[in-house]
This record gives structure tokens, C-alpha cells and sequence, in this order.
């Protein structure tokens, strides 16, 4: 695999230049920063990032949770408003409604009122989020993922660069130094299933409204994904290596 050749070469370039200044600020400017030094062009389609990998960073003391994909739910079209409006609570000085919560197929407890989780119907091939009323003991399962529209997403996933770095702080700007690299390679989707069947893969929701600006009071939608703990990530694949 060429690419594969090529993308450790680039990151041992990377690495051999110690800490870099972050292109940007906030919660992405690991991963910006990393490509901006890969030379890799921002995208958000359905290509992987790099030849055939698709990349990810990570700060080295960071969560041990790490997204593989983000993806609105298949049914209905407007899911995510849906369960905005139906489960979210309201929050900030604005008192705008916002849903930002976590679950797998074991239920969870939404502000005492819901609880959320995923349901796996392997008849169906679907994917369903289940709510229940903790009052009324109702459940409701109207959005839903389908196996096909989950497996597309993971194409980008058939192959995997995942890098960790060290950071530190200087006049109140953000540096990395990416020292770490693995490589995933058959990303494969039976193992995904079994492993969201078994609780070990995590869905977060992150609804809300803009708080400032021009945009203020419209919905703000950051993406409802799919996480796993960064350890258990090589389960999902045939394959994978680690880059000195």
C-alpha cells in the first residue's frame, strides 16, 4: 500500500520538528494543526484524508474516547430536531433548549425525566434511538439508523492513522509535538456491530441553540457520533501496527 509508506514518512517528518504552533484554537486544533503540517487539505466528505487513511489526533492526556464517525440519523429527516424539541432541557443565560448526552444500548437518565438508548434490530438491519418516559414507562422509537447508511459512513474507516501528542502552552498560545502513530487497516463492520450490541461503543448527541451573534437562537447542530475507547480500537480491525 503506497499510501501507507508514504503517511509514516510524513509523520516522522512531523515528528522530527518537535512542537508546532497551533493553526487554530479549541477543540479541533489538534487535528488542524496535524494536517496543516501533513499539507493535508480540510474536507468534510465522504474521502478519507490521506490516500487511503483517514486521520485523527488526539492530545496524549486527553479522554480515552475517540470519534469514528458523525452521522444524523437516517429517519426521519429532521431527527436530531425531533429529539431536540421532544427531549432537551433548557439551559444557558439565554434559556435556549440544548440536548447533549451520551448512551449505548444500555439506558441512560436524561434530567430525570427520559432515558436514551440504542436498539439494535438485526431483522430489520436498523439501528433505532429508543426513548422512554421514566413517568409513563412509554417507549418511543422513531429515529433510526440503517445498517446501510452506518456501514457507508465507516468507509472512511477501512483504513486508519491515529496520532497522539504532547502539548504545552507558551503566551497563552497552544503547541504540539505529535509523538505517537498507529496504523489501523480492515475496518470491519461485523466487528463494530458486535461491539455497539455489547455496549462498548458510545453515541453522544450534542443539540443546542447559538447563544451569540447573528445566528443567536437558531439551532446548532455539532454532529451526533459514535465513540469508542481509544484501546479497544484495534477490535475493530483486522490489523494494525504502531509508527516509532
Amino acid at each position: 500500500m503506497k499510501s501507507k509508506t508514504l503517511i509514516i514518512k510524513k509523520f516522522q517528518e512531523v515528528k522530527s520538528k518537535g512542537f508546532i504552533k497551533s493553526s487554530r484554537t479549541g477543540n479541533t486544533a489538534i487535528g488542524k494543526t496535524f494536517e496543516d503540517a501533513m499539507a493535508i487539505k480540510e474536507n468534510n466528505d465522504k474521502l478519507p484524508d490521506f490516500g487511503e487513511f483517514e486521520v485523527k489526533s488526539q492530545r496524549f492526556l486527553s479522554s480515552s474516547k475517540i470519534t469514528l464517525f458523525t452521522l444524523k440519523p437516517t429517519n426521519p429527516e429532521n431527527a436530531n430536531q425531533i429529539l431536540l424539541q421532544k427531549y432537551g432541557y433548557i439551559s444557558g443565560e439565554q434559556k435556549l433548549p440544548s440536548l447533549h448526552t451520551s448512551f449505548t444500548t444500555k439506558p441512560n437518565t436524561l434530567k430525570g425525566n427520559y432515558s436514551l438508548n440504542l436498539k439494535i434490530d438485526k431483522r430489520a438491519k436498523k439501528v433505532f434511538i429508543q426513548a422512554r418516559n421514566l413517568h409513563e414507562k412509554k417507549e418511543i422509537s422513531e429515529c433510526f439508523y440503517t445498517f446501510k447508511d452506518i456501514e457507508l459512513a465507516t468507509k472512511k474507516l477501512k483504513n486508519l492513522f491515529v496520532v497522539t501528542a504532547d502539548t504545552k502552552t507558551k503566551n497563552q498560545l497552544e503547541y504540539f509535538h505529535y509523538t505517537n502513530a498507529k496504523v489501523f487497516t480492515g475496518f470491519n463492520f461485523q466487528k463494530f456491530l458486535l461491539k455497539l450490541e455489547n455496549d462498548e461503543i458510545q453515541y453522544d448527541i450534542r443539540m443546542g441553540y447559538y447563544k451569540t451573534g447573528i445566528n443567536l437562537g437558531k439551532p446548532h447542530d455539532h454532529g451526533s457520533g459514535f465513540r469508542i475507547n481509544r484501546d479497544n480500537l484495534p477490535e475493530l480491525f483486522d490489523d494494525y501496527f504502531e509508527v516509532s
